[in-house]
């Protein structure tokens, strides 16, 4: 029977094969500065989207993200969130002991009901913390329809 780590293949369940397998890859993303993307993993940043009455506001943290590599798109019903971090040069790669932080490119959707006024859409970045103002269009708004007794 063959050897994994110091146990005989017999001896694994899967769930203690399930765990190898990760202390593996946990080693080996440990031994060198890693890039998410290299295992297929995309980054998509955390993004709050909220709806008050008059427009919808966009919450994205991007912390890291100058403000020229973020792009905002507006098309129809939907606003589109782009940008990219850059993984950060090291001088020696040596000493790098854990990189958790994701790096890359990113691209989000959303489509909102009803849309929004894209000519008074107004975007805020400030403390890695990007906001989006989406007015709702007149027409979209919720109306108020009296009922008449007969």
């Amino acid at each position: 029977m063959a050897l994994v780590r110091g146990r005989h293949r017999g001896d694994l369940t899967p769930w203690s094969a399930f765990t190898e397998l990760q202390n593996e890859m946990a080693r080996m993303m440990e031994n060198r500065g890693f890039e998410w993307d290299q295992i297929g993993r995309a980054w998509s940043p955390a993004m709050d989207l909220q709806e008050t009455e008059n427009e919808y506001i966009l919450q994205a943290d991007l912390p890291g993200i100058r403000r020229e590599d973020i792009e905002l798109t507006a098309i129809d019903n939907t606003i589109s969130i782009r940008g990219k971090r850059e993984l950060e040069e090291r001088e020696d790669e040596k000493n790098i002991h854990r990189v958790e932080r994701m790096y890359g490119e990113f691209q989000r959707t959303f489509e909102l009901p009803g849309g929004f006024d894209a000519a008074n859409v107004a975007a805020t970045l400030r403390d890695g913390v990007l906001r989006v103002r989406l007015p709702k269009r007149e027409e979209s708004k919720p109306k108020r329809i009296e009922l008449s007794v007969d």
